[in-house]
């Protein structure tokens, strides 16, 4: 895997894995999303892989818990260069092997 133009990384320490934005996945454009392993690189996943022709910058990423319903969201804000959008994308990945796309919003 080669990702270049990572726009941000976050650790998650209650799955001891990395979360990491970049801008372009083998020399494609796009928003690409990918977890990995802390001890294992080899061991990663796509929780998005969107390809486009779009820059982005600004961009930060939060883990939210709520451990008493057992829910755990990805929060992921940027902005998208030259056009001056702005999105947020929530991800549900409470669940391993299923992440739901739960709110996204595009604004200008």
């Amino acid at each position: 895997m080669h990702t270049t133009s990572i726009k941000n990384v976050i650790y998650d320490s209650e799955e001891e894995n990395f979360i990491i934005l970049a801008n372009r996945y083998e020399d494609r454009l796009g928003f690409f999303v990918v977890k990995f392993d802390e001890r294992d690189p080899s061991k990663f996943k796509f929780l998005i892989k969107w390809k486009n022709k779009l820059e982005i910058a600004d961009t930060s990423m939060y883990v939210l818990r709520n451990t008493k319903n057992g829910l755990k969201e990805l929060i992921i804000c940027c902005k998208t260069i030259y056009i001056n959008v702005y999105n947020v994308v929530a991800l549900d990945i409470s669940v391993e092997d299923e992440q739901l796309m739960i709110f996204r919003h595009e604004s200008f």
